[in-house]
């Protein structure tokens, strides 16, 4: 499919995004949310507004993911994603499956949202950065408190019920000296799913990442361990990151038509909606972020605009065609 800005394909969605609420009860030295201070709730009728909206406009094709993420999403109450459970399940038809993924920093994690966690069938992912003297570093409480001791106290609830889990792990400049430490924890944690590597970046409100230029070659002595321990047999964890490059290697179709249109480029491939029903696409961390030029990247308001309402929004398309230009610049260039 060539790149016409004119005629450019909708959707359908891959991954919806809710952000149920801003707030976080951690206060982590790299985010990059500037309102979690905010403690400001989803309403239950923006979750069921946004899935009519979704099926009406037939953006819901076979399958796709609903993803609780930024700030805390288990601040919210667990009737509140109940509620969500019997939205889904009266809203979307049958022939569209529809699973859910919540990212969490597990530090509220309980029997009783185990068993919903069970009973819903919804996906886990704990933001966790390694050993305690990696991860209270950084992932501490607004008094300065670690949050290592309560992670693991609600992984072991998830170990309890036996349910799976993945893993995000935000790599720092400290961090990279310790990838066989890293590796080892989380091997031996139990019931990871899968491990995946973010880094620490300038984003939003983080405006001064640890990673520079200066430790390229530290960052690849971690990637280059990390290879080597994962291809022990006895030991293997699925790393996130190696995965997705082994796949891609294994099944990519690396034409140049083939690479023009991808979650990140196609709108409402992904559609993030905030605590107040603003909508974004492309990146899910566009909602909430501020910009000089743009202001900021919301595209409409889900409780009073179509979806499709894009395609006349003077702001969407103004970053739409800068996304279009990168990618034809990419081509030529690169």
């Amino acid at each position: 499919m060539s790149l016409n800005k004119n005629s450019f394909p909708i959707g359908p969605v891959d991954l919806l995004i809710f952000q149920s609420t801003s707030f976080c009860n951690l206060d982590c030295s790299y985010c990059y949310l500037p309102d979690r201070l905010n403690k400001s709730k989803m309403d239950i009728k923006t979750i069921e507004t946004t899935i009519k909206k979704i099926v009406s406009e037939n953006l819901a094709e076979n399958k796709f993911s609903i993803v609780w993420h930024a700030g805390e999403p288990m601040v919210m109450s667990l009737d509140f994603y109940k509620q969500v459970y019997e939205i889904i399940k009266s809203e979307v038809p049958d022939s569209v499956k529809v699973t859910q993924h919540i990212q969490t920093n597990a530090t509220l994690i309980n029997d009783d949202w185990c068993r919903f966690f069970k009973d819903s069938g919804m996906k886990v992912g704990v933001s966790l950065d390694g050993p305690e003297h990696i991860n209270d570093r950084n992932r501490v409480y607004r008094n300065g408190r670690g949050s290592f001791e309560k992670v693991l106290k609600g992984i072991n609830y998830l170990k309890k019920h036996d349910i799976e889990f993945s893993v995000i792990s935000v790599l720092t400049d400290y961090s990279l000296d310790y990838a066989d430490e890293i590796y080892n924890f989380f091997f031996d944690l139990g019931n990871v799913r899968s491990l995946g590597f973010n880094m620490d970046e300038e984003d939003g409100v983080n405006t001064k990442s640890t990673l520079n230029d200066s430790i390229s070659p530290k960052l690849k002595n971690f990637w280059k361990r990390i290879f080597r321990l994962q291809l022990n047999p006895e030991r293997y964890l699925h790393i996130r990151e190696i995965f997705a490059f082994n796949e891609l290697l294994l099944k990519g179709n690396f034409s140049h038509n083939n690479l023009s249109w991808t979650q990140m480029t196609q709108p409402l491939k992904i559609i993030t909606v905030d605590t107040n029903g603003s909508f974004s696409t492309f990146s899910p961390e566009l909602i909430g972020m501020k910009d000089e030029r743009f202001k900021d990247f919301n595209f409409g308001n889900i409780n009073s605009d179509k979806f499709d309402s894009i395609r006349k929004n003077q702001k969407f398309n103004r970053v739409f065609d800068e996304i279009i230009n990168g990618i034809k610049k990419c081509k030529s260039e690169c």
